[in-house]
């Protein structure tokens, strides 16, 4: 094939592909266009499933990329073999725990808990509760770092530890930050959940719920997920507003009443816009004033 209508071919089947010069500067080749489109195709797999709720197969894989099920199908391969994915037990392909390591071993360069972490102290001395960093794994809250309050009485707690997402200020924030389709397939699994994660008996409020926290900015605890804890919960958001993880105050009701969260909430907003901010998002408008 004539390297001009390979060249055009390729324009027409990658629009939307980076496509790069050869390190010493000269023309690519057709193999270097053929690496090229491969290696983004794979990332674009790799993201893909990060995005999706629940595990995906390979024609699922191929609809949403635009390839066919065969190219879908050898690029899984190859994923898998390098441990960059897995099968899940129904047959689908996810995110290895392999590559959720690395994930974190390639975070420890730019320490994503030591860049969270001063805003945390400072919201910890302002609120004077405890401030509590988590993300959304596999339909728990994973709590992944903390700040102890400065007052003698606080909230015990444990870095590593899960809990139930639509019980407490944390997961809700993550759960209203995502789509209504990440929502849905939450609810499904969250009917179900086993003990001694609580489960969703009342689909409805909680959607209701999710609503208010979208329009408001911010998610609330009353209690739900520890009796006599009041929580306030914001979420981080990243590149094409996926959110990343989420941060709350959390305190004993009886300081951290609900007037107190509310003075708290103007703090918490600015926090999680900067932090968007700072991690590649779009900082969001500002929210409707909700009571």
């Amino acid at each position: 094939m004539p390297t001009a209508e390979y060249d055009a071919r390729m324009a027409n089947e990658n629009a939307g592909t980076v496509h790069i010069m050869n390190i010493d500067g000269g023309v690519p080749t057709r193999a270097d266009a053929d690496t090229v489109q491969s290696v983004d195709r794979a990332l674009a797999i790799v993201e893909l499933l990060l995005r999706a709720p629940a595990a995906l197969t390979a024609r699922e894989v191929a609809a949403d990329i635009g390839i066919n099920r065969t190219t879908a199908h050898r690029l899984l391969i190859s994923l898998h073999r390098r441990g960059w994915i897995e099968r899940a037990p129904d047959g689908g392909y996810r995110p290895s725990l392999r590559y959720l390591t690395l994930v974190r071993a390639s975070l420890s360069g730019r320490d994503l808990v030591a860049e969270v972490r001063p805003t945390m102290e400072r919201l910890s001395l302002i609120s004077r509760e405890t401030v509590h960093l988590g993300v959304l794994d596999n339909h728990d809250i994973l709590h992944i770092d903390k700040v102890d309050s400065p007052e003698i009485v606080g909230v015990s707690s444990r870095i590593g530890t899960r809990a139930t997402p639509h019980v407490t200020g944390l997961g809700k924030a993550l759960l209203a930050a995502g789509s209504d389709a990440e929502l849905e397939t939450y609810i499904a699994q969250a009917r179900t959940r086993p003990a001694p994660f609580a489960t969703l008996t009342d689909a409805e409020a909680l959607r209701e719920e999710i609503r208010l926290t979208r329009r408001r900015g911010y998610s609330i605890d009353e209690g739900e997920s520890s009796a006599g804890v009041r929580c306030l919960g914001v979420a981080i958001c990243g590149v094409e507003g996926n959110p990343l993880f989420a941060l709350s105050l959390t305190g004993p009701s009886g300081r951290f009443t609900p007037e107190r969260l509310q003075a708290c909430v103007p703090e918490m907003l600015a926090a999680a816009r900067a932090l968007t901010v700072q991690f590649g998002g779009e900082a969001a408008r500002s929210p409707e004033a909700v009571a």
